[in-house]
Parts: C-alpha cells; structure tokens; sequence
C-alpha cells in the first residue's frame, strides 16, 4: 500500500515553484531547510515545491490526512484538540485579542480553517453570527454535526461566504499558495471597518534553538511560505490592510497579528471625450518626428499604424518629463515601432523584446546606420523576461499583454524586473461585452476592464493612476479626425495607462517596530 505521506506527491498534486508570492526569482537557499528558498525582494521563504491550483482541497481531503497528521507529528484528533484548546486558556488569549478591536455589538465572524470549531464556538456564546470553512468535506460534516456550527466544505475564496466583520485565519496563511489573492479576497469579505485575525508561524521564531519546531515549521508538503515580520507587514500592505496589533501567539513559533481593512477610494474608469481635441500641436509634432525618424530609418510610418495616438498618450502623461541619458528600458513587442529606436537616440538602454527572430536582420541593419545607439534585443517569451530583479528603469507594452495566454503572469514578470519608482507604460485592446466588438484571430482574446484590474492593475508591485480608456465613441471621433475609416478597426484599443512602481519599494515601514 502506498505510503501516505508520499500519495500526493506520487498523486501529482505538486508542481516546482520557482518564485515568491511577491513575483521575484532572485532567492538564495534557506538555512532552515534545503527544501525552502529565500526571496531577495520580500524575504519571504517558500518551498520549492506547491500544491497546484485545483489541488489544495484534494490535499487537505485525501484518505490518512488527519491520521498522518496525528500519527507522525504527534498532533491531537479533532476532538482532543477542541478539549485542549478549552482548557489551556488558549480561545480566551484569543477572544481578549479580538476584542479589543471589535465593536460593543457582536457581528458576523468568518474561520477558514475551522478545524474543530472551537474558537467559533465561543464566539456564538458572545452573540457573534458565525461561519466556518473547512477544506475537507468529511470534517466540515462532523463538525456540524456535533456542534451545529455552520461549517461549508471547500477552499476560500473558491467556496461561498458572508460579508463579515471579522475574518479568522489561524494556522492557515502559511498553507495557502496564493496568499495575495488569499488575503485580498479576505478584505473583500470583510465590511469597512472589519478586522482580520492572523496566527501563523514567523521565521524570527522558528530558529534552531527550538530544535523540533523549527522542523515542523518549515514542512515543504504543508508550509507554502514561511514569513518574516518584514515580508509579512509587505504582504498585508499590498493587500490594503494596516496591522493594529501583534504579539506572541500561545506557541513559541507562531505569532498573533491583527489587522483593519483599509478603505481606498474607488478608481473609476475614465473615458476619454472630444479626443481630437486633446492632440495638441505638440502632439502631432511628436508623431511627425517618430514618422520622420521612422521613415529614414525603414521603420513603419507612424501614421498608419493603431498606435498612433497610444505613444503620445504616454509620452505626455509621464515618460516626456524623464531624463532617459542612461536609463534601461525594455520595449515588449517591438516588431517595426520606431518609438524605442528613437529613446536610444535620447540616450535610453534599450532592448527590444520579441518573440519572433525574422526582426533581426532590420534591427542590425537599423543599429549600423544609427551608429553608437545602446539597443540590443532578445528573443524571449514575455512570460520569462532574461532580466534581473529591480534592474529596468521603465518598461513599455503597447498592444502587447492581449496577446499573452498568461496575461497574469506577463505582468508579474514586468513588476519583478522594474526598479522601485520604475514605470510600466502599457495599453491593450479590451473588449466590453455590451460593445459587439470583434477581433482577429491573431489578437487573441482581449481583456475586459475587469479582467484587466484582476491581471494587470492588482499586481503587488505597482502603485497606480486610475485607468483611461478608450470607448467606441473616441476611437471613432478620432478616425474621423485622421481621416480613416472605421471598417479598418473593428476594436477598442483600451486603457492607456501609465502604472508607476511604488516609491518606496519592497522595504517598508515596520508595525512591529523593529
């Protein structure tokens, strides 16, 4: 019979993992265990091997989980736990903790990773409406069984749940393979004002000197992501919640946190109006000298290409006020575009980055009439950028992210490689539903706004304006403006943005003080 520690591994539920939650591939390897690396941005240690998507409640479900956990790491069954968990004092460290942040008036209370329900329990004696989740179906129906909790099987956010007041997450984050997406899906349960209750082990407490536990922390089959205060303050960031308190959880190992969901104002959209009008004679200037600069050098015109009026968008809201001597720029999806043959020759590093290698020849036949120009390029896929951690000072991406079939992770490659304060400019064609747009085969199937805010917009690494875009209505004005027709471009080209890299980079301010 097949040994149960190993079923899942054999099962294929695990896959390599390679970066950090925050995006960075530049690790070194832990000192506390050779299955774990350390990321050079947020320092957060992750194992380097993770449960694959789809994976999480087959794991936390399969026959000999919970016999495995109390037969080789001497943990207690459930209902051992929920006695012991009521005598030790433990649920009342807990509940002090909670209320000292919570309103006079009990609300709703969410756990994910119930367990037992002890802590849930208590709760609904103080008047709390309570909910659990558990990621094991035969548990959750135990569970409520035996205590007439509301316990739903499944993984959050996967699994269905109330608006809260107060999200309880003991002993889970450090389980959870995508814990950005995790904790954002927290705050989005959560109503203004709510609190968020974290337990989880903290590698300041998981030091040899514990012996055993530092073992039973870094687990590689259970621990994703071990945390360090400064790599969690990082994440809850990123995640909009402000930590309130912290302290010694009950085990040596572990540590409390308690954090409020930050309210931010909404981003609306912007639409453009009366786009005409809004390419000053200074714009046109610019495309004239881009097609000028185009043409003497067998690059296409300007004038007959979509992203006419993209780059000087973008020139004007934020890349004109740069002093390019020296800066390292990356173009994704050069093809033809004159715009970074042009940088080089305001003193920019560039490299172009493409896909196809039949742009080679006119990229070398364009460097040697231009002589003395920093460009260089290669021929990668988007999704695996041959650049350092925080080496490129701005990136640019016109008509380019539509056409990946990870658009998710094509941002997150641009987010690794910019410098703190770098600059992302990038625009894609999106498609709303209610516009009846159609697209060519080739263009892949373009973004909506809100695809484009889940992929692009909510990337850890950039700080940002509100999204423009370009609705029917202006593309339409503008192409009569230009004098072509609109049977030519059956799309909306979208949201011309310019997302800006967070100032102060990945080293932040600490709540813990240190």
């Amino acid at each position: 019979m097949m040994n149960a520690m190993l079923q899942p591994v054999e099962a294929g539920w695990f896959e390599v993992a390679d970066r950090c939650w925050c995006g960075g591939r530049s690790t070194t390897p832990s000192p506390h265990s050779a299955h774990y690396r350390v990321c050079a941005r947020c320092g957060a240690h992750f194992a380097t091997r993770r449960l694959k998507p789809g994976c999480v409640e087959k794991f936390y479900s399969y026959e000999g989980y919970w016999q495995q956990r109390q037969q080789s790491k001497q943990h207690p069954t459930l209902w051992e736990r929920q006695q012991l968990l009521e005598s030790d004092g433990r649920v009342e460290y807990w509940i002090q903790g909670i209320s000292r942040h919570v309103g006079p008036n009990p609300g709703t209370a969410l756990e994910v990773g119930c367990a037992e329900g002890t802590l849930l329990l208590r709760l609904r004696k103080l008047g709390w409406q309570t909910v659990g989740i558990e990621p094991d179906a035969e548990t959750a129906s135990a569970v409520q069984a035996r205590t007439g909790l509301d316990v739903r099987a499944g993984v959050f956010p996967d699994v269905a749940a109330p608006s809260c007041d107060l999200f309880i997450a003991c002993d889970v984050l450090e389980h959870v393979p995508a814990p950005l997406a995790f904790l954002r899906a927290a705050r989005a349960a959560l109503r203004p004002g709510g609190i968020l209750f974290l337990q989880l082990p903290l590698i300041e407490k998981a030091q040899p000197d514990f012996g055993h536990m530092t073992d039973k922390v870094f687990d590689p089959q259970e621990h994703v992501f071990i945390y360090s205060r400064e790599a969690l303050a990082t994440l809850l960031e990123t995640a909009d919640f402000e930590v309130l308190e912290n302290h010694d959880a009950w085990r040596r190992a572990h540590e409390i946190v308690i954090a409020r969901r930050i309210e931010r104002p909404a981003r609306p959209v912007r639409h453009l109006a009366n786009l005409p009008q809004l390419f000053s004679r200074e714009w046109t200037d610019f495309i004239d000298e881009l097609n000028a600069f185009g043409a003497s050098h067998g690059l296409r015109q300007f004038t007959n290409w979509s992203k006419l009026w993209e780059y000087p968008w973008l020139w004007r809201h934020g890349l004109s006020a740069l002093d390019w001597r020296g800066r390292r720029v990356v173009d994704l999806g050069s093809e033809q575009s004159p715009f970074p043959w042009w940088l080089a020759t305001q003193g920019a590093r560039v490299t172009l980055v493409e896909t196809r290698r039949d742009w080679i020849p006119q990229w070398e036949s364009i460097r040697a009439k231009l002589g003395g120009v920093d460009v260089d390029w290669q021929i990668v896929d988007s999704c695996r950028l041959p650049f350092a951690d925080d080496s490129i000072d701005v990136v640019t991406s016109l008509s380019v992210i539509e056409h990946q079939d990870d658009k998710a992770l094509a941002a997150s490659e641009v987010g690794r490689i910019l410098r703190p304060g770098g600059r992302f400019a990038v625009s894609f064609d999106i498609c709303e539903p209610t516009m009846g747009m159609t697209f060519p085969e080739w263009n892949g199937r373009a973004l909506t706004m809100a695809e484009f805010e889940a992929t692009i917009w909510n990337q850890p690494a950039f700080a940002h304006d509100a999204p423009l875009e370009w609705n029917r209505e202006d593309i339409e004005s503008f192409l009569r403006w230009h004098r072509q027709t609109a049977a030519h471009h059956n799309y909306v080209v979208g949201a011309a943005v310019l997302e800006k890299r967070r100032a102060r980079g990945w080293r932040r301010f600490l709540p813990w003080g240190r």
